[in-house]
């Protein structure tokens, strides 16, 4: 199954709603960003957000000194990340609409990437698409952070079980007016993720943890 029109749908749909109710940075990814940055004399380091949403982290990268490339399947998204990028005095001109599997970047463009509750919207023949595109587009030694909701987040109980994959769960989204939005989920165990994604064309899986309920994956290209 190939969920990506869905998906696009979706948050295409939700973009304005979305962007007024996800304000707040993930901590886990402040920490990885401040880390990456600390551990690197070289400035400013390349970044890649895939999948930027509203563009919270886009803002919190910029203000920490990366030079950011953020892309989104959502167009909604995307202008919303734009304008928010121009109300701060930024043209927003690195803010594109791009598939995550095909992105449109050149080889070793990127010293790190982060992915955060993106790749939970596609199968793992897609993830495997999305993560070789990573590697292609990152340098050497570059990291990547990647994060998915696990099945035992609060959101993903209310949600509807897929009748032919026991791993996907369909959770809604209501709009301003009651209407609901469903969005796909593939959400296995972090075990089982982490089986497929461990080594991946040039990425190596060195470390995956779960923290409030994210299942987080670090990679490096080697």
């Amino acid at each position: 199954m190939d969920p990506r029109k869905s998906v696009k749908f979706a948050y295409d749909s939700i973009g304005s709603d979305f962007g007024k109710k996800r304000t707040s940075t993930w901590d886990f990814v402040v920490d990885w960003l401040k880390g990456f940055a600390s551990d690197n004399l070289k400035k400013p380091l390349k970044l890649l957000i895939a999948g930027c949403g509203n563009g919270r982290h886009v803002r919190l990268a910029t203000d920490l000194g990366f030079e950011v490339s953020a892309i989104d399947i959502s167009v909604s998204m995307v202008n919303a990340t734009i304008e928010a990028e121009k109300e701060l005095g930024r043209p927003g001109e690195n803010i594109f609409v791009s598939d995550v599997c095909d992105l449109q970047f050149l080889d070793d463009e990127f010293d790190a990437i982060i992915s955060i509750a993106v790749l939970h919207h596609l199968p793992f023949d897609l993830n495997k698409i999305a993560l070789n595109e990573f590697s292609r587009v990152t340098k050497k030694e570059g990291k990547i952070l990647i994060s998915c909701w696990d099945p035992s987040a609060p959101s993903v109980i209310n949600g509807d079980l897929d009748e032919e994959n026991e791993d996907v769960v369909w959770v809604s989204w209501t709009l301003p007016d009651s209407s609901k939005v469903s969005r796909y989920y593939h959400l296995p165990l972090i075990s089982s993720r982490f089986e497929i994604w461990k080594n991946i064309n040039e990425l190596k899986c060195t470390d995956f943890e779960l923290k409030n309920y994210n299942q987080l994956f670090y990679f490096t290209k080697e």
